[in-house]
């Protein structure tokens, strides 16, 4: 198992919400709080059966419908409420989201599941008298606040408070997010700033309709953190108080973030992988605004020498300080990354991507001698290069194959050099 494999495990063993990663039909991994969720004591009582198994029938069909719209891997499924069937025949609410990605070499769904138990439980427990309700929320885990329809705060209990770093004695009687708005900025999951008009409660109160909202909260002593919950209305009553509940997801955005990236760089030099240069090509590609592009494909000359000889601890090394040397002479804009053992691709784009400039750069940087462990080493490097114009119509594969086929060029005319690859002839 690659090291990227094991810290994915080791985050996902450790998440506090249930995932599950299924093949096809059948569950082939679950972690802890999954076995907890489903109140199962072994991952045998789990893995192996039928998902089908655990899903009530009235949410079947929306989950398999979640599943065929799943064509990108790495893009998650929007938030869909189920009910799970538990062993026992207990029947658990949650919140599931879904993302095609590869598990141990195959295609495979992971899922995240949240339990919703709690949250509904304070959904229903504001449909009783107010002192009845304070009661119960003072209690729960998750953060509860009763405002009116002017958005005046009722009741706060200390989960909410402690979670927007509020003195809950304070607010109660003031319009929190008017009063606080210059200590306490709310953004959305793109980091832009959600104005007071469009607030989860006030949203609700507008509509008369549940808000479901998950939302960057900045307190008043600087930290930021995610809260998932739902705005509602108490009763039907256009004059309805609103209740929101919601729960601290700091923790689970933090994992998602360190899954995102370790999946998306190289765990020895910390540069982009494949899967992220291919899909900034992409994306650079696809724009109708967007000047030449150029392709740098770099393989080092005698990184096998310097394992051979020092070893591969000084092999890394040196890897590392190969991708150092490279971030310093790419200019801003552009893209370095690790696509194999000894080679890598410097995508360069706009005004400031003048190749011919690059890729001197990158030969003057990589010819200068290496100090390693008390050894002196040099690398050198061979360079494909590709230019892609305006209209190009080559695909992403095409365009690596040739910058590919331009370095082996360079490398066979004694490496250290760069080589124009030409649809003709690679020179």
């Amino acid at each position: 198992m690659t090291d990227p494999d094991r810290h994915y495990k080791i985050l996902i063993d450790h998440s506090p919400d249930a995932i599950v990663v299924h093949e096809g039909r059948r569950l082939v991994f679950v972690n802890p709080a999954a076995l907890r969720l489903v109140g199962a004591h072994s991952p045998d009582q789990v893995v192996g059966h039928l998902f089908s198994e655990f899903v009530d029938q009235g949410s079947l069909v929306a989950l398999r419908e979640r599943i065929r719209s799943l064509e990108v891997e790495g893009v998650p499924s929007t938030p869909t409420e189920m009910t799970l069937r538990c062993i026992g025949g207990r029947q658990t609410p949650v919140e599931s989201r879904s993302v095609l990605t590869l598990w141990e070499g195959r295609p495979a769904y992971l899922a995240v599941l949240r339990d919703l138990s709690a949250q509904r439980a304070a959904e229903r427990a504001a449909a009783v008298a107010e002192h009845q309700f304070a009661s119960v929320v003072s209690t729960l885990a998750e953060g509860v606040i009763v405002q009116d329809p002017d958005g005046i705060v009722q009741s706060i209990n200390a989960a909410a408070a402690s979670a927007l770093g509020v003195d809950a004695a304070a607010v109660v009687g003031r319009d929190l997010p008017r009063e606080l708005v210059r200590a306490i900025t709310v953004v959305d999951t793109d980091g832009r700033p959600v104005a007071h008009a469009d607030l989860p409660h006030v949203t609700t109160s507008r509509t008369g309709r549940p808000t479901r909202f998950l939302l960057g909260v900045t307190r008043p002593d600087g930290t930021q953190v995610w809260l998932r919950g739902t705005s509602a209305l108490i009763d039907d009553h256009p004059l309805s108080h609103l209740v929101a509940s919601f729960t601290d997801i700091t923790a689970e955005r933090i994992a998602a973030a360190q899954l995102a990236y370790q999946a998306t760089h190289d765990s020895l030099t910390d540069l982009p992988n494949r899967l992220h240069l291919v899909s900034v090509l992409t994306e650079t590609m696809a724009s109708t605004e967007r000047g030449p592009i150029a392709v740098l494909y770099v393989d080092l000359d005698n990184l096998k020498t310097i394992n051979d000889s020092f070893g591969h601890s000084v092999g890394d090394a040196v890897l590392r300080e190969v991708a150092r040397r490279l971030r310093a002479v790419v200019p801003d804009g552009c893209q370095v990354g690790r696509v194999g053992g000894d080679e890598f691709v410097v995508l360069l784009a706009g005004p400031s991507a003048d190749t011919d400039e690059v890729s001197d750069a990158v030969h003057h940087t990589l010819s200068r001698p290496l100090e390693l462990d008390g050894w002196t080493m040099g690398v050198g490097a061979s360079i494909g290069h590709v230019v892609v114009p305006q209209g190009d119509t080559r695909t992403i594969d095409d365009l690596l194959r040739d910058a590919d086929m331009a370095m082996y060029a360079a490398k066979e005319a004694g490496g250290n050099r760069t080589v124009r690859f030409s649809s003709e002839r690679t020179r």
